[in-house]
Protein backbone atom coordinates (compact mmCIF):
# COMPACT_ATOMS: atom_id res chain seq x y z
CA UNK A 1 0.00 0.00 0.00
CA UNK A 2 1.40 3.39 -0.96
CA UNK A 3 1.77 6.28 1.47
CA UNK A 4 -1.48 7.91 0.26
CA UNK A 5 -3.46 4.68 0.74
CA UNK A 6 -1.98 4.23 4.22
CA UNK A 7 -2.93 7.78 5.25
CA UNK A 8 -6.51 7.38 4.00
CA UNK A 9 -6.85 4.00 5.74
CA UNK A 10 -5.45 5.46 8.96
CA UNK A 11 -7.86 8.40 8.81
CA UNK A 12 -10.87 6.12 8.27
CA UNK A 13 -9.76 3.83 11.09
CA UNK A 14 -9.33 6.85 13.36
CA UNK A 15 -12.82 8.11 12.58
CA UNK A 16 -14.32 4.70 13.24
CA UNK A 17 -12.41 4.36 16.52
CA UNK A 18 -13.58 7.81 17.63
CA UNK A 19 -17.18 6.76 17.08
CA UNK A 20 -17.75 9.14 14.18
CA UNK A 21 -20.83 8.24 12.22
CA UNK A 22 -20.21 7.34 8.63
CA UNK A 23 -22.57 9.22 6.33
CA UNK A 24 -25.89 7.50 5.68
CA UNK A 25 -27.05 6.99 2.14
CA UNK A 26 -27.75 10.33 0.55
CA UNK A 27 -31.36 11.11 -0.30
CA UNK A 28 -31.59 11.09 -4.11
CA UNK A 29 -34.00 14.06 -4.03
CA UNK A 30 -31.49 16.12 -2.05
CA UNK A 31 -28.76 15.18 -4.54
CA UNK A 32 -30.96 16.12 -7.54
CA UNK A 33 -31.84 19.49 -6.01
CA UNK A 34 -28.22 20.16 -4.99
CA UNK A 35 -27.00 19.48 -8.55
CA UNK A 36 -29.66 21.80 -10.00
CA UNK A 37 -28.77 24.50 -7.46
CA UNK A 38 -25.07 24.13 -8.30
CA UNK A 39 -25.72 24.35 -12.06
CA UNK A 40 -27.72 27.54 -11.54
CA UNK A 41 -25.09 29.14 -9.30
CA UNK A 42 -22.36 28.24 -11.79
CA UNK A 43 -24.18 30.20 -14.51
CA UNK A 44 -23.66 33.87 -13.64
CA UNK A 45 -24.33 33.32 -9.91
CA UNK A 46 -27.98 32.47 -10.46
CA UNK A 47 -30.37 31.81 -7.62
CA UNK A 48 -32.20 28.47 -7.79
CA UNK A 49 -35.80 27.79 -6.75
CA UNK A 50 -37.25 24.27 -6.73
CA UNK A 51 -40.80 25.66 -6.49
CA UNK A 52 -43.26 22.74 -6.51
CA UNK A 53 -40.94 20.35 -8.37
CA UNK A 54 -41.01 17.60 -5.72
CA UNK A 55 -44.28 15.67 -5.62
CA UNK A 56 -45.17 12.62 -3.56
CA UNK A 57 -46.64 9.79 -5.62
CA UNK A 58 -47.26 6.07 -5.35
CA UNK A 59 -45.05 4.45 -7.97
CA UNK A 60 -44.49 0.98 -6.55
CA UNK A 61 -47.71 0.28 -4.62
CA UNK A 62 -45.89 0.16 -1.29
CA UNK A 63 -45.24 2.53 1.62
CA UNK A 64 -43.54 4.91 2.11
CA UNK A 65 -44.60 7.41 -0.53
CA UNK A 66 -42.32 7.73 -3.53
CA UNK A 67 -41.34 11.05 -5.09
CA UNK A 68 -41.18 12.61 -8.53
CA UNK A 69 -38.86 15.54 -9.20
CA UNK A 70 -40.05 17.51 -12.23
CA UNK A 71 -37.27 19.81 -13.42
CA UNK A 72 -39.76 21.76 -15.54
CA UNK A 73 -40.76 23.42 -12.26
CA UNK A 74 -37.19 24.58 -11.47
CA UNK A 75 -36.25 28.22 -11.98
CA UNK A 76 -32.87 29.91 -12.12
CA UNK A 77 -32.61 33.70 -12.05
CA UNK A 78 -29.74 33.76 -14.55
CA UNK A 79 -30.95 31.18 -17.10
CA UNK A 80 -34.52 30.78 -18.28
CA UNK A 81 -34.03 27.42 -20.03
CA UNK A 82 -31.29 25.80 -17.95
CA UNK A 83 -33.23 22.65 -17.08
CA UNK A 84 -35.24 21.92 -20.23
CA UNK A 85 -34.62 21.62 -23.95
CA UNK A 86 -36.65 21.15 -27.09
CA UNK A 87 -37.19 17.48 -26.18
CA UNK A 88 -38.58 18.23 -22.74
CA UNK A 89 -37.31 18.34 -19.19
CA UNK A 90 -35.84 15.73 -16.89
CA UNK A 91 -38.31 13.87 -14.69
CA UNK A 92 -36.76 11.89 -11.84
CA UNK A 93 -38.69 9.02 -10.25
CA UNK A 94 -37.36 8.30 -6.75
CA UNK A 95 -38.19 5.14 -4.83
CA UNK A 96 -36.27 4.79 -1.58
CA UNK A 97 -32.58 5.27 -2.32
CA UNK A 98 -32.88 4.67 -6.08
CA UNK A 99 -33.83 7.01 -8.87
CA UNK A 100 -34.60 6.79 -12.58
CA UNK A 101 -34.59 9.70 -15.04
CA UNK A 102 -36.74 10.36 -18.08
CA UNK A 103 -36.76 13.07 -20.73
CA UNK A 104 -40.37 14.23 -20.48
CA UNK A 105 -42.73 16.67 -22.14
CA UNK A 106 -45.11 15.97 -19.25
CA UNK A 107 -46.25 13.15 -16.99
CA UNK A 108 -49.18 11.76 -15.05
CA UNK A 109 -49.76 8.84 -12.71
CA UNK A 110 -52.73 6.56 -13.21
CA UNK A 111 -53.94 3.35 -11.59
CA UNK A 112 -54.73 0.14 -13.42
CA UNK A 113 -56.64 -1.65 -10.72
CA UNK A 114 -54.22 -1.67 -7.80
CA UNK A 115 -51.12 -1.12 -9.95
CA UNK A 116 -49.77 2.44 -10.19
CA UNK A 117 -48.48 3.46 -13.63
CA UNK A 118 -46.33 6.46 -14.52
CA UNK A 119 -47.20 7.82 -17.97
CA UNK A 120 -44.39 9.89 -19.46
CA UNK A 121 -45.12 12.12 -22.47
CA UNK A 122 -42.11 11.75 -24.75
CA UNK A 123 -40.74 13.72 -27.67
CA UNK A 124 -41.74 11.93 -30.88
CA UNK A 125 -38.12 11.00 -31.55
CA UNK A 126 -38.43 8.35 -28.82
CA UNK A 127 -41.06 6.44 -30.79
CA UNK A 128 -40.11 6.92 -34.43
CA UNK A 129 -41.96 10.19 -35.01
CA UNK A 130 -40.95 13.80 -35.40
CA UNK A 131 -39.90 15.74 -32.32
CA UNK A 132 -43.13 17.75 -32.29
CA UNK A 133 -45.25 14.58 -32.11
CA UNK A 134 -45.90 13.23 -28.63
CA UNK A 135 -45.91 9.60 -27.68
CA UNK A 136 -46.35 8.07 -24.24
CA UNK A 137 -44.27 5.62 -22.26
CA UNK A 138 -45.97 3.59 -19.54
CA UNK A 139 -43.68 2.69 -16.63
CA UNK A 140 -44.33 0.33 -13.72
CA UNK A 141 -42.13 -0.91 -10.89
CA UNK A 142 -42.03 -4.55 -9.91
CA UNK A 143 -39.74 -6.21 -7.37
CA UNK A 144 -37.60 -3.06 -7.14
CA UNK A 145 -37.06 -2.67 -10.88
CA UNK A 146 -38.50 -0.32 -13.46
CA UNK A 147 -40.36 -2.06 -16.29
CA UNK A 148 -41.42 -0.52 -19.60
CA UNK A 149 -41.76 -1.39 -23.25
CA UNK A 150 -39.48 0.66 -25.47
CA UNK A 151 -39.23 0.51 -29.25
CA UNK A 152 -36.45 -1.68 -30.65
CA UNK A 153 -33.10 0.01 -31.16
CA UNK A 154 -32.78 1.88 -34.43
CA UNK A 155 -30.43 0.29 -36.93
Amino acid sequence: MGQHGFIVSAMLAGLAAAGAAMPAHADPVDAILAAARSDCAAFENGVFHANDAVVEADLDGAAPADRLVDSSRFTCTSARSLYCGSGGCTLHAVIGERSWSFQAEGWRTIAWGERPILLVARDGGWCGGAGSQLCFEAVVWSHGEMLTVMPPARR
